[in-house]
Parts: C-alpha cells; structure tokens; sequence
C-alpha cells in the first residue's frame, strides 16, 4: 500500500505527480513550501573575539574546547574527573590546599605552595633522574608532561590517598611521601601510575590506558634498577613507598574477568599478583636497622600493633576455627604453624572473620595477603583444595567490605568465582558445602545443591 504524508497547506499528491517526478508509488513523499529568497544582506565584519588559550589541562589532553569556568569547568565537572588549569595557578586555587600536601619541608623544597606548572616542572626533574633521559621517554609523557604527568599527580593526592582506610599511612603518603618523591624517579613513576589507574578506572580512555601503561612501566624498571642496587638508608623510604603502591597496583588490573584467573586457565604465573604482596615483608627484614628512622616508623607501629592484637589470640588447636575447614586442613587440638602448612592462614582468617564489619577493620583485614608465606602460596599455585578453600573465605569477607575497600572489585571478587567455579564440582562434599559462604558474598550463583 502506498504511503503519503501530506503537509495541512498542501494538497494531496496524485499518482500522476509520483509518476512526473520520477518517484516510486510506495515512497512516502514529504512537500515544504520553500521560502522565497530574500535579498542578500549587506556584508557585516564579523566582531573581533578574543581565541580561548587558557582553558584547562583535562580539556586540552581531550582536545575539546574548555569554557574556562573557575576553578572547574562544565565539561570537567559534567565527566566528573579533575579539572586542572596549568596557568599559573595554586591547588590552593582550586579548594586545595598545597602546604597540606608538602608540609614537610627538605633542603630542595623551601616552599610550601606549588603552582601547577611549577609542579609539572618538578615532576619532569624528578623522572629525569632516572637512568632514562626526558628525550627518550615516552613523547606523551614528554610532550605532554604539563598535562597527563600532572592530572595523575594531582588526582592522586587529591583522591586516590582519600582510599587508604589508616589516618597515619594516608598522612605519609600526603606529606614524607611526596618528598621523597622528588629525588626518587621510581616512586614518582609509581605515583603517577596509581593516579592514573585510579582516574582510568572512574573515567575509562584510550590516553589514559596507554599513561597507565607507561608510568607502570617505567615504574617497574627503575624499581628494580634501585632493588639491585641494595637496600640502604637513603634508599628504604622511596622503596618502602614504591612496593606498597605497586601491591596495590596488582589487584586494581583493567577488565579483569574470572576466566583469567591461574585456577581456571592453569597458568601458575597468574598468582604473582598475590605473591608480590610479600614484598614488602622482604624489604622490611633488609632495612630492619633502618626503621626507626623511616617516614614509615610512626605508621607501621600502630598498624602493627593493632595487627598483634588481632592475630596472637590462638598459637595452638583449633578453638574457634570452622570445624569442617578444620577437619579439612587435619588441624587438630595440638596443631601449630610448624607442624600444618594451614594453620597460621586459617588461624588469621579466623581472627579477621569475628571482627566487626567496618572502615577500620577493612584496612586490618587487607593484610591477610602480605601475611601469606611462601609454602601456602605454592599450595594454592597447584590449585590445592583446602588452601584454594581458606583463601575464597578470605576474598568472600573482602567482598563483604567493598564499601570500604572498593579495590576489591578489581581483582578479588573476580579471583574468588573462579574458585567457586573452580571447585563446585568438587567430589568432596564438604568443598562443595565450604562454598556457600565465598559464593554467596561474590555473587557467584552455585549451580548444585550442596548436602
């Protein structure tokens, strides 16, 4: 059937017009009055304007037009991501307070307010101090270090930090922390790594996956180019900084799926993630006489101290650990951590799983994989039942905290489907039963009905 739409002050058309001008019967066919053509208007200049060259940092690295608007601009503000105008202006400009970031002054820094330029100034002297010259660094990080280099400068110190749940880590990292920095080119590499990641993840792009990539790059190879050069007392600070920032680093990876865990796709290497966690156990035993005069020392004792508390209450037996976890590890009443490679993993998961579900707690509970030692880990390599069981109840009590540590749905929810997934259809029924817990708090839907 033929379709014709006709305007109100038009008349219908006839299937002898269609044919006129040439148009198919089944064509709908759309009639405007053109207006008629007025006469050319005289030539106006048009009024001289001033180019916009002062937008923000954040608008030039996406190459849209920026309206300028103080201290954040719609587009910025519309993207929810840091607004950031290297004009000469302070943090303090944009409701930041600089001298809050770098209190702590040294001999190379006289000065308690930095204007963004002169920041991205600093940054580029920093990494220049490595053994890569700034000519043969990246060309975005080179040509572009006034803007990428400084946004993951300013987004971490202005957001990632707000993530660490302790008051005395986040106060380092604000302040000793970003010193050190200065006159360490692979701790400012890692800082710029974690701000980018962090950014990257809140406001996916193309520009910032290859920044992220980048900074954790360079990151790496200057680390181990200061690992390999010893452990010394001017050295422990920047280290210390760099190995916690990278852990955390290793559980925030981009489109992690659980198919790419090592208990699905076999491949051991998988689990390095979690064997770098100890790292910084290694680092504090070489720098052991070093610590009490760290930026660290103050931190690390209270958090070691509330950590003592938490752990030391069961050295021997298996009081208060789940009975058929325990009966599935062989702990006994005379068991201990020389004589069960499960026991210390099992006792801790113990101990974090009757604390009260809270921010503080959350950051207590995180150090269950820098606790781990190497001969669990080798169990749950070879993809270990029992281990594999101990570390799902783990992931699954981290899952339940999320709201305090939102890194966890980087990696660690991903990681524990797929040992649900993994070991659900276990011939042991006791596995299958031991699932419910972790299963439940990943969200990870249990295909058979345990007994």
């Amino acid at each position: 059937m033929s379709s014709k739409r006709v305007l109100p002050d038009e008349s219908s058309s006839t299937s002898a017009d269609a044919d006129k001008n040439n148009l198919k019967p089944h064509q709908t066919v759309f009639r405007v009055t053109l207006q008629t053509r007025k006469k050319p208007t005289e030539f106006h200049a048009r009024r001289a304007h001033k180019k916009s060259r002062a937008g923000c940092v954040t608008c030039k690295n996406r190459r849209i037009k920026c309206d300028e608007n103080r201290p954040t601009c719609s587009k910025c503000k519309k993207r929810g991501v840091d607004c950031l105008y290297a004009s000469g202006e302070s943090l303090a400009d944009h409701g930041h307070t600089s001298s809050r970031v770098i209190s702590r002054k040294s001999p190379t820094l006289s000065v308690s307010s930095f204007s963004c330029c002169d920041i991205s100034k600093t940054i580029c002297e920093a990494l220049r101090l490595g053994s890569r010259s700034s000519s043969t660094l990246p060309s975005f990080v080179h040509e572009r270090a006034g803007s990428m280099s400084t946004v993951a400068f300013h987004h971490f110190l202005t957001h990632s930090t707000d993530t660490v749940v302790s008051p005395a880590v986040k106060d380092v990292m604000r302040t000793d922390m970003i010193r050190v920095s200065f006159t360490s080119p692979h701790l400012m590499y890692t800082i710029l790594a974690v701000g980018m990641l962090h950014l990257n993840r809140i406001s996916p792009s193309k520009d910032r996956s290859i920044a992220e990539s980048t900074f954790c790059q360079r990151a790496l190879e200057e680390y181990q180019k200061a690992l390999s050069s010893g452990v010394t007392e001017n050295t422990t600070d920047a280290l210390l900084s760099s190995c916690m920032l990278m852990s955390g680093m290793t559980v925030c990876p981009e489109n992690f799926n659980p198919l790419d865990s090592w208990v699905l796709t076999n491949k051991p290497e998988s689990l390095n993630w979690l064997s770098l966690q100890s790292g910084l156990r290694c680092i504090l035993s070489l720098a052991s006489s070093y610590l009490p005069r760290s930026i660290w020392a103050t931190a690390f004792a209270q958090v070691d101290e509330v950590g003592d508390l938490i752990f030391r209450d069961l050295q021997q037996g298996r009081e208060g650990m789940n009975p058929e976890l325990a009966d599935l590890c062989e702990i006994d009443d005379y068991s201990t951590g020389q004589t069960n490679v499960y026991f210390d993993p099992l006792r801790m998961l113990t101990s974090l799983m009757n604390l009260e579900r809270n921010a503080e707690n959350s950051g207590h509970c995180t150090s269950f994989m820098g606790r781990l030692e190497c001969d669990f880990v080798a169990l749950l390599r070879a993809r270990d039942s029992p281990a594999l069981l101990i570390l799902a109840h783990w992931m699954g009590l981290m899952c339940c905290l999320s709201e305090w540590q939102p890194w966890v749905e980087g990696r660690i929810r991903g990681e524990c489907v797929a040992i649900c997934m993994f070991l659900e259809g276990h011939g042991d029924s006791r596995v299958r039963r031991l699932l419910r817990f972790p299963a439940g708090a990943c969200g990870y839907k249990l295909c058979q009905i345990q007994g």
